[in-house]
């Protein structure tokens, strides 16, 4: 395994960081973590822009819609916040579920935003406004891990994965999961999943046009993310103190990016492909050169 080049550490978080997401554009990374704190950083500089105390709660989650003028946060709080990236707005908020919310993924359009939340349901929100349009029930329990693909496919991870359609409807349940998903991400095509399954430390890899698994790859670590890499070629994990990248056509490891101290929580690929940015927490968000 090779092991690649560190670039930078962002420090400023209280606790430990749970999410981040760069922007589409590249320009901003986003942060959130355990001190109930969002933090956008100029990705580049690695210089932070501004801070909010978004929630009143740990914030579990961040992501942006495709062009993004705008993000989303969810939190332990129960809350679901969406805010406009140029000043950190505050633009829509609800409180529809009664447990923590966990995850979060916009549809296709950026008409609607997703969350999954421990109270076993998918809250769906119209976008900006935050008004709630509805819930989708899984049937799974907890829900920890969220994602839609660019044809609207719904994969949702707890004790078990589903897929779902659009409107809810189960199109694939995969139930064989000792301690269960974490982590979910779609390739930039949507055809194919990447699943992470925490504790058992093994990373799937699904074909969504025949809704089967192509094949998984076993880490001597926990794997508690995934993302493609914009190419889609490759995917990014991290869980323990590592983040790793994997060519999931052969299982190989090919580099492995150390200096975290603590678990690892969230991983995300620069749009222009050079960097990987990792969540730790060891209060840490450290940026890594990919080439």
């Amino acid at each position: 395994m090779e092991q690649t080049t560190l670039l930078k550490t962002l420090t400023g978080h209280a606790d430990g960081v749970l999410a981040l997401a760069f922007s589409p554009c590249g320009k901003f990374l986003a942060t959130a973590g355990e001190d109930n704190y969002l933090r956008l950083w100029d990705a580049a500089a690695g210089i932070e822009i501004q801070s909010i105390e978004a929630h009143k709660g740990d914030v579990r989650a961040v992501v942006f819609d495709s062009d993004g003028d705008l993000f989303a946060t969810a939190s332990w709080d129960r809350t679901v916040k969406i805010w406009k990236t140029a000043d950190c707005s505050l633009l829509g908020q609800a409180e529809k579920h009664s447990a923590p919310v966990n995850c979060l993924a916009f549809s296709p359009d950026d008409k609607l935003l997703y969350s999954g939340s421990d109270d076993a349901q998918i809250g769906v929100f119209s976008s900006p406004s935050c008004s709630h349009k509805g819930v989708i029930k899984p049937k799974i329990g907890d829900i920890k891990a969220l994602a839609v693909s660019p044809h609207g496919v719904i994969a949702a991870g707890g004790v078990e994965l589903r897929l779902l359609s659009a409107s809810g409807d189960l199109l694939k349940d995969n139930d064989s999961y000792m301690y269960g998903v974490r982590g979910l991400a779609f390739s930039p095509d949507g055809k194919r999943l990447a699943v992470a399954t925490g504790m058992e430390k093994r990373l799937e890899i699904w074909d969504m046009d025949r809704l089967l698994e192509l094949g998984s790859v076993k880490d001597n670590d926990w794997i508690n993310c995934a993302v493609f890499t914009r190419d889609g070629k490759y995917v990014a994990t991290g869980g323990g103190s590592a983040v790793k990248l994997w060519d999931p056509a052969t299982g190989t490891c090919l580099k492995t990016f150390e200096g975290h101290s603590d678990e690892i929580y969230g991983v995300d690929v620069s749009p222009d492909g050079r960097y990987i940015a990792s969540a730790s927490n060891d209060k840490t968000v450290k940026l890594w050169s990919l080439s």
